[in-house]
């Protein structure tokens, strides 16, 4: 059995999706599977059947030797995690014998438009406007797997099933914030509010059962109180738990979400969502069928800055977005 080494450390949200691609990797050939990663990002890996080691960044110690290294990283501390590894085939990122941070030929598609494109930060950033696959078809090729054999699923000791349609209140989960790396993927706070008002002015005209629920983390419960302050609402602190933030995730009917672990969660467990976009690419996500995309207007669209031009109509075009999921669940149930 060969053994596969891969080192993804983050974003949490960023090392889900990848999983997809490796579990079909590894059902295309048996392998043995195993997973440099960080603390954080562990939780989402465990229990995965087609991983076999875990090995936590600063904590394991690295193999000195693999049939095939695959680094997804361009973070030269993580790509280097690499460098005293013996692999007969490599796939990805890695530093050369001069000391230059490199990738291989059958990634550069995707590297061409990162930030440590070959051809410098100006033309990547043209290359990720340009470009029209997802990190699935991408990656597909250069694993040389079927992209139909990718499919999202995360594992947790615990079952975590949607249960809303045990009755017929329809559950709407909001996820309006973001982490401190892109704080442009987020609402501002008064279009969050004008956003939540106008959803319950629609759904008491319609006339339905509803629960809505803002979820939150310890470093966001602050915000989120003030946003639903006087509202016909619920906040949901799921106490920085993944797996309790994907439990609240799967019992909704509906999930709306910025470009976050929220929206690679509600891909995961294949809860109907709508996602929406500001400074990073939607086009490089997969939804499965299982969303829609909502996004946003401004010049910096798609420009991976962390204070990009904020797009004043998004909420509104959220909203609108919104009704028409809402109709559709009306309709189905």
């Amino acid at each position: 059995m060969q053994s596969v080494l891969v080192i993804k450390l983050g974003a949490i949200g960023d090392v889900l999706r990848t999983s997809y691609l490796i579990n079909a990797f590894n059902r295309k050939q048996n392998y043995h599977i195993t997973w440099v990663t960080s603390s954080e990002s562990a939780a989402i890996l465990a229990n995965n059947p087609y991983i076999n080691d875990i090995l936590i960044h600063n904590k394991h110690e690295l193999p000195l030797c693999t049939d095939i290294l695959i680094c997804l990283e361009d973070m030269r501390e993580f790509v280097a995690l690499g460098s005293g590894i013996t692999a007969n085939t490599i796939i990805g990122s890695y530093i050369n014998e001069n000391g230059k941070l490199e990738y291989t030929d059958d990634t550069a598609e995707w590297y061409d438009m990162g930030i440590i494109s070959r051809y410098g930060i100006e033309r990547a950033n043209i290359l990720k406007k340009e470009n029209r696959k997802s990190f699935n078809e991408i990656f597909s090729k250069s694993l040389s797997i079927n992209i139909d054999d990718i499919q999202p699923r995360i594992f947790f000791k615990e079952t975590h099933k949607n249960t809303s349609s045990n009755d017929d209140t329809l559950r709407i989960g909001l996820n309006l914030f973001a982490g401190s790396r892109w704080p442009s993927k987020q609402l501002s706070e008064d279009d969050a509010k004008k956003l939540i008002d106008s959803m319950l002015e629609h759904l008491k005209t319609k006339e339905l059962n509803y629960s809505l629920l803002l979820s939150c983390d310890d470093s966001t419960i602050e915000k989120a109180n003030n946003i639903a302050k006087g509202k016909d609402m619920v906040v949901v602190n799921t106490n920085d738990s993944i797996s309790d933030f994907s439990n609240h995730i799967s019992g909704c009917d509906l999930f709306i979400t910025t470009d976050s672990l929220g929206m690679h969660l509600a891909i995961a467990n294949h809860v109907r969502h709508l996602a929406f976009f500001n400074p990073t690419s939607a086009i490089e996500i997969d939804n499965y069928n299982h969303g829609v995309k909502v996004i946003s207007k401004s010049l910096d669209y798609c420009s991976y800055k962390p204070n990009a031009e904020y797009d004043k109509t998004l909420w509104k075009n959220i909203y609108n977005q919104w009704i028409t999921e809402v109709e559709k669940f009306i309709l189905e149930n």
